[in-house]
This record gives structure tokens, sequence and C-alpha cells, in this order.
């Protein structure tokens, strides 16, 4: 296993955003997590630090898988279950009915602030214990360093 000292929050942040718009570079030598956003999207001219990433692919540089929606349900579904209010439980079992679950769960475990704050925190577990499944089989382990 190869030892990478890391900000743990900024790699669930990046690992949980990750999309074909916005790809999320991990440098193992720094543990620098690396934004690319589609040059369509940003009109940015990129191709220097994405020929560097190319040549040190997956020896130097991985990049996290796109975040998956099922996943991103399956957490709010998990949450949802774990409540103890049931107004609040039904109001979300409500709001993951359908096309436009993520908006109508996001819109809902808004107007509760101390829920919102559970939320949050919960995805990050899910997150970092995916992050951690991914970065095992990538042969990496995290030491965490603080940014603070």
């Amino acid at each position: 296993m190869k030892k990478i000292k890391a900000n743990l929050q900024d790699l669930i942040d990046a690992f949980g955003s990750c999309s074909f718009e916005q790809e999320y570079y991990l440098d193992i030598r720094t543990g620098e997590v690396i934004l690319l956003i589609d040059e369509k999207l940003t009109g940015e001219d990129e191709s220097e630090i994405r020929e560097k990433i190319k040549a040190g692919y997956n020896k130097r540089y991985f990049r996290f898988p796109d975040a998956s929606s099922r996943e991103g349900y399956q957490d709010m579904a998990a949450f949802t279950e774990e409540l103890k209010d049931e107004g609040l439980k039904e109001k979300l079992q409500i709001a993951l009915d359908g096309k436009g679950a993520f908006r109508r769960f996001k819109d809902v475990v808004s107007r509760y602030s101390e829920k919102r704050e559970e939320w949050f925190k919960f995805k990050d577990n899910r997150i970092k214990k995916r992050l951690m499944e991914w970065m095992k089989e990538n042969g990496l382990e995290l030491e965490e360093k603080d940014n603070s």
C-alpha cells in the first residue's frame, strides 16, 4: 500500500462530485486534488495539466470515479429510513418518489436545519466509506493531514 498524505474532507468533497463534466484527480505525491472541468464549459486551455496527468495516469495521478446517482439515491433512502421523526420521514419518502427526487429531497431537508446537518454528516460518512474502498482497490492508504 502506498501511503498518501491528504486532507480527508478535500477527498470526500471531490469523490462525491466527480462527473463527466468535472474530473477530479488525486496526485499521490502531493495529496493534492486536481479539478479539471470540460474546456467547452470554461473556455480555459488545460492541455498542459492534462498531458501531465496522462503521462502519470495511475502512477502518480488517479482519477476519482464519477459519482453514481444510484449511490446518491441509496444514501438519501438510507438516511430517510433511519429517521425517528415519522413526519419528516414521510415527507422525505414522498420526495424520493419519481423524477426530481434529488431536488425534492434537498428542498425538504433544507427546511430542518438540524436534520440538514445530520444529512451532510451521514452523506459524507457514506462517501468516505466508498472513498476508502476505492483507495484500497488502487493500493492507496490515507494518512490524514489537516489543512486548517
